[in-house]
């Protein structure tokens, strides 16, 4: 059994945007629907993976 990560780099989750409804890509149906209300082309979120370095030329103070 493979245990998927929930959160950080490179997870990705999808909502709703009609029902609100946050899942991973495998409960999403065949046909790319959501799984609560059938709305096609959920959209894709991002929770909060952040970079290990800062971008060069951003200056912190």
């Amino acid at each position: 059994m493979r245990i998927t990560p929930l959160r950080g780099i490179g997870v990705t989750w999808l909502q709703c945007p009609v029902c609100r409804l946050k899942c991973r890509p495998a409960a999403v149906g065949p046909d790319g629907a959501s799984p609560r209300c059938g709305t096609a082309r959920p959209l894709t979120l991002s929770l909060g993976g952040r970079p290990d370095m800062p971008t060069p030329g951003t200056d912190r103070r």
